[in-house]
């Protein structure tokens, strides 16, 4: 009994030491930034809009919208931006779009490089997945039977 009592108080001292490692307990206070302005807008066939704005300069606007509702193309094409003040009090402000062609950022933070690739290959043509299903099947025959003639030889 007292062999079960001492590891019983060793389980949970051992526990309790170690669901606190690794949590840090601040008192650092934190500047709270106040909201200015927030709006928001919900539409029965899923577009919306919404927005804010913070008391630091931070800022945030999106919207969305279904294109070819209720058909197979039926896709939502998001745009909108954002706005905040770096570490090193810079103002960085990123414009985007996001649908059926992926995300293509443009922004002060982001090399025009990346934002070149992402636009160029959103202007791409869309392979559909039973498409690329088909070609990967395909492929992998091929593969297949390579190795098949190469095994002969």
């Amino acid at each position: 009994m007292v062999k079960f009592v001492l590891v019983t108080v060793l389980a949970l001292v051992g526990s309790t030491f170690a669901a606190s490692i690794g949590q840090s307990v601040t008192t650092e206070k934190h500047e709270v930034i106040p909201l200015l302005k927030f709006e928001t807008e919900k539409e029965p066939n899923g577009n919306f809009h919404f927005s804010y704005e913070g008391g630091d300069g931070s800022s945030r606007q999106e919207q969305g919208v279904i294109e070819n509702a209720g058909t197979d193309e039926e896709a939502l094409e998001v745009s909108g931006s954002y706005r905040y003040i770096d570490a090193d009090g810079q103002e960085i402000e990123v414009h985007y779009t996001a649908g059926k062609n992926g995300f293509v950022p443009i922004g002060t933070n982001i090399p025009h490089s990346i934002s070149a690739l992402a636009k160029a290959a959103a202007d791409l043509p869309q392979v559909s997945e039973e498409e690329d299903l088909k070609a990967r099947r395909k492929a992998r025959s091929n593969d297949e039977k390579t190795k098949k003639e190469n095994s002969k030889m």
